[in-house]
C-alpha cells in the first residue's frame, strides 16, 4: 500500500520527469517537497494546486510506462532522505517553455530538459 503523500509525489515525478535522468527526477521530487515544506500532509495539495504542474490540470492521466512508474514510486519513498543538491530550488520548467516568473527568480541550472530556480 502506498501512502497518499507518496502516491502524489510519485505521480508528479512520473508525469513531470519520467524521461529525465535520475538526478532530474530527484530534483523534481525535491522541488515538490520544498514547496510542501517537507510536510507530508501538504504534498498532495502542492501537487494538485491550480496551475502548479501542467499534468495535474488533466488528472487523472494513465500510467502507461510501468518501469518508469516503479522508479517514480521508489524515488518518492526515498526523497525525504536525499541531500538537497538543488540548492533550495523552488521552481522548474521544461526547456521548451519560458514562463513569466523565470526572470524574477535565481537561476540554478539545468538537469536534462528542466531548468531550476530558487526564490
Amino acid at each position: 500500500m502506498i501512502e497518499p503523500f507518496t502516491l502524489c509525489l510519485a505521480l508528479n515525478i512520473y508525469h513531470e520527469a519520467r524521461g529525465e535522468p535520475l538526478p532530474g527526477q530527484i530534483a523534481v521530487a525535491l522541488v515538490t517537497l520544498r514547496r510542501a515544506n517537507y510536510d507530508k500532509s501538504k504534498v498532495c495539495s502542492v501537487v494538485f494546486k491550480r496551475k502548479q504542474f501542467s499534468w495535474s490540470i488533466h488528472h487523472p492521466l494513465p500510467i502507461k510506462e510501468k518501469l518508469a512508474w516503479r522508479q517514480s514510486v521508489l524515488i518518492a519513498k526515498a526523497a525525504w532522505h536525499f541531500h538537497d543538491f538543488m540548492d533550495g530550488a523552488t521552481h522548474y520548467h521544461a526547456d521548451y517553455v519560458y514562463p513569466k516568473w523565470a526572470d524574477s527568480l535565481t537561476y540554478l541550472g539545468q538537469i536534462g530538459n528542466h531548468h531550476f530556480y530558487r526564490r
